[in-house]
């Protein structure tokens, strides 16, 4: 709480008070003594009446967790003792949250007695995120205007965590009409279920079924050398992986702080999460800069990679390995420690990366395509997974997605010549397009990226446009039976 400190206008009238009292003293001017004596009084009974004070606040609204663009309800109850005055009390909301109902501002005359006030709203929830709204604000007056208003804060907390509203693609009711989004290959693993792959000949051991036995290389290999009996080794089957990159460079914030590409991104990469995990697939999740310093080579930095202090931990995270120094380039960049969700299956990897994106803003990453694929290439060998990339395609900007695809292609598998590359294309343009002019314009931007989507599709990528303002996330991948 604030120290109650005398307005100017107070000082000046004590000042006033004074100076009629020393010269009518100094003259005796009875006159000048009560013209000194009146403000006195009147300070007197400013002293007396005192300042409202508040002494308690309490929040109705509890802990929650919402989806994005639902609302939530709230109500505040003040207290206030003292005297009397006028009391202005506000509950801040975060920016991005939109009054809907009510209202978070409550002003009042409190009297000689003591008062309770309560005052409620309704808000809408546009953007994703965690929010702690922890301290409600106040302002007091004293009704003499002897004081100076008195401006304090009472904590009041609640947490509100806005989920990203999924895209769910069960809304497509034939799926099997969706002919060219492919579904990851058989991964292979040491452990699962035996396939009639075979892999290899190998020593009986302790265990082995009988009938894996190949007898007639045991019989041959008898006929000339003792030993034991040879056995059949079998591919064994495990779940199937997907991987999902999800660019976050700077062009994926074309559009509103609220309403943006990267927003749209984000519910589009939960909706393939979604997707895959209801299949029964193994899901992992890597965020990557599009527009970050690429490395040649054994992947040492070409140009001194940029450095920053890393994100606070998220649980069941890992971290890979760092880059280089820091650039010398003018535009330097800070960097964060590379972070990625492994592969998994079941509600609580579908939670953990629910909870990422939670996080996830543009410039997240500092890692491009071909780095952050490197950096998971040990998760990635033997698996022979489908990857999702999703980004923004644009023809100025389509060499970084080659180099990524490039380094895709070392890892993926390829099944009756269907690619295992989806590169997911949420159109920015439209996103951003609010007048008539802007939307041609998108139209011309769209049509002029054309040539990229066909340079993507050639080399092995099954291209996804979607445009998140003409179409549902559903509809674009539906569309894809006819136009691929």
């Amino acid at each position: 709480m604030t120290a109650r400190l005398l307005s100017q206008d107070t000082i000046e009238l004590v000042v006033t008070a004074v100076t009629f009292l020393v010269m009518g003293m100094f003259l005796g001017n009875i006159i000048l003594i009560t013209l000194g004596l009146a403000p006195v009084i009147f300070l007197a009974l400013g002293v007396l009446v005192g300042q409202p004070t508040v002494t308690a606040v309490e929040r109705v609204g509890k802990d929650i967790k919402v989806n994005v663009d639902d609302k939530i309800s709230d109500r505040v109850t003040v207290t206030v003792g003292g005297g009397p005055g006028v009391v202005t009390v506000a509950d801040v909301l975060p920016k991005s949250f939109a009054l809907e109902e009510g209202t978070n501002f409550k002003a009042f005359w409190k009297g000689l007695k003591p008062r309770t006030v309560e005052f409620g709203y309704i808000s809408l929830c546009p953007k994703r995120g965690y929010y702690d709204i922890g301290e409600i604000s106040y302002e007091v007056r004293h009704p003499l205007v002897m004081n100076a208003n008195q401006l304090g804060t009472t904590v009041a907390k609640r947490a509100i965590v806005v989920q990203p509203q999924p895209l769910f693609v069960r809304k497509i009711k034939n799926h099997k009409s969706v002919t060219k989004i492919p579904m990851p290959l058989d991964a292979r693993f040491r452990f699962g279920i035996p396939t009639t792959d075979f892999r290899e000949i190998r020593e009986y051991q302790r265990g082995d079924h009988y009938r894996n036995i190949n007898w007639k290389a045991s019989a041959k290999r008898l006929s000339y050398k003792p030993g034991g009996f040879l056995v059949n080794e079998y591919e064994r089957e495990g779940k199937k992986v997907v991987w999902i990159f999800l660019d976050s460079a700077a062009h994926m914030g074309l559009g509103t702080t609220v309403s943006n590409t990267m927003e749209y991104a984000i519910r589009a990469t939960l909706g393939f999460t979604n997707f895959y995990l209801e299949r029964d697939c193994r899901v992992g999740l890597c965020v990557y800069d599009h527009d970050a310093f690429q490395w040649e080579g054994a992947f040492r930095s070409k140009e001194k990679a940029p450095e920053i202090g890393a994100l606070e931990g998220i649980y069941q995270m890992e971290e890979l390995g760092g880059v280089g120094p820091e650039p010398e380039a003018a535009h330097e960049r800070q960097r964060v420690q590379s972070r990625v969700i492994f592969p998994d299956t079941g509600k609580r990897q579908q939670y953990k990366i629910t909870r990422e994106l939670l996080h996830v803003e543009v410039r997240y990453s500092s890692e491009s395509l071909k780095e952050a694929i490197h950096s998971c290439r040990r998760y990635i060998v033997g698996t022979q997974p489908l990857f999702v990339v999703i980004t923004m395609i644009e023809a100025a900007k389509v060499k970084g997605i080659m180099d990524g695809v490039r380094e895709l292609h070392r890892y993926m598998g390829r099944a009756y010549g269907r690619p295992n590359i989806i590169l997911f294309n949420v159109m920015g343009y439209s996103v951003a397009a609010q007048t008539e002019e802007e939307k041609m314009a998108a139209g011309f931007l769209t049509y002029h990226n054309k040539p990229a989507y066909d340079l993507l599709r050639s080399r092995g990528c099954t291209v996804v446009n979607w445009d998140p303002v003409g179409e549902s996330f559903a509809q674009a991948l539906q569309r894809q039976k006819v136009s691929g």
